[in-house]
């Protein structure tokens, strides 16, 4: 038995890391699953959503990877679609989202900034700290068992919600939840 150098170990894992994930993008969403409703809305339950929440029912590029190759994404590595402006994102909220997809697998982030009229026509509270991009909502694609309490533990999180269709909102804010 041959002993390979780390170097050769750690650049393998890393080709089949990409590989992996070069192979999730090529398998279509339907492959080993059951058909989904062509409408998003159906597909997440949009019945739990309110009018303030449809906003977060935006497709995402993880919507169209099968569950079963998401859930084979290797951990460890933030996998990460923004569906809303990310600039503007404080640095602690950015590290959040990343520690989260590492830890519990590819998330898409479908809420940031909102202007005074699009937080007024989403349902937005007057002093919503999505007015000054402090907020963010998004979701997880793979399991998230545990996550809510992963949150709010977690110190750079201020205001933390789950919404009933799975989504979570986390913000700078004073620690509160509602």
């Amino acid at each position: 038995m041959t002993i390979q150098p780390l170097r050769s170990v750690a650049s393998r894992a890393k080709f089949l890391s990409f590989a992996l994930f070069v192979v999730a993008l090529a398998i279509p969403a339907d492959a080993g699953t059951l058909p989904e409703p062509s409408n998003p809305q159906e597909r997440v339950g949009a019945h739990l959503f309110d009018e303030e929440h449809a906003h977060l029912l935006n497709d995402s590029v993880f919507d169209k990877i099968s569950p079963l190759v998401l859930a084979a994404m290797p951990r460890g590595k933030a996998y990460i679609d923004y569906k809303a402006p990310s600039k503007c994102i404080p640095e602690q909220l950015k590290n959040v989202l990343n520690r989260v997809s590492a830890k519990y697998g590819p998330i898409t982030v479908n809420s940031t900034v909102r202007s005074r009229s699009r937080n007024r026509s989403v349902g937005g509270r007057d002093q919503s700290y999505h007015l000054s991009c402090q907020a963010v909502d998004f979701r997880v694609h793979g399991g998230a068992s545990g996550l809510i309490n992963y949150l709010s533990s977690t110190k750079e999180v201020g205001g933390l919600k789950r919404y009933p269709a799975g989504y979570y909102h986390i913000d700078t804010g004073p620690r509160r939840s509602w």
